[in-house]
């Protein structure tokens, strides 16, 4: 069987597609566990080693779209990534601004490229 230029070349973009979807998925994993992962815990419930030893319990990140009426608020939190989390009535951050240690020698483009990847890989810990 014959393929076509054109079918081959849609299958090369898809395969590409599908591989930097997957790369993404990696890397925001990756940042997950190094960066995350010790007060949200691996399964992002807010249960990590460093959780008992902090005054407010880490946010449970697989409950950011039910608690959002079903939608994920993926602005905000690549907001509070960038910046940090100010709660109300506490006065102070409660989790540090990531968007600086991310920006590789003031790049911010690698630090909205990281957020992004972050911020995609939380969202698949939603709960169903």
């Amino acid at each position: 069987m014959r393929w076509p230029f054109a079918r081959v070349a849609w299958v090369g973009v898809l395969c590409l597609a599908a591989t930097h979807a997957a790369v993404a998925q990696s890397s925001g994993q990756e940042a997950f566990e190094r960066h995350c992962a010790l007060c949200h815990g691996l399964d992002g419930r807010g249960f990590g080693p460093l959780a008992d030893a902090m005054k407010l319990t880490p946010t449970d990140l697989t409950r950011l779209a039910a608690r959002n009426n079903g939608e994920f608020p993926a602005n905000r939190v690549a907001d509070v990534i960038r910046n940090g989390g100010n709660v109300l009535g506490h006065g102070s951050s409660a989790m540090l601004a990531w968007g600086t240690y991310f920006a590789e020698k003031g790049q911010p483009k690698v630090a909205r490229e990281r957020i992004a990847d972050l911020v995609g890989y939380i969202k698949s810990l939603q709960q169903k």
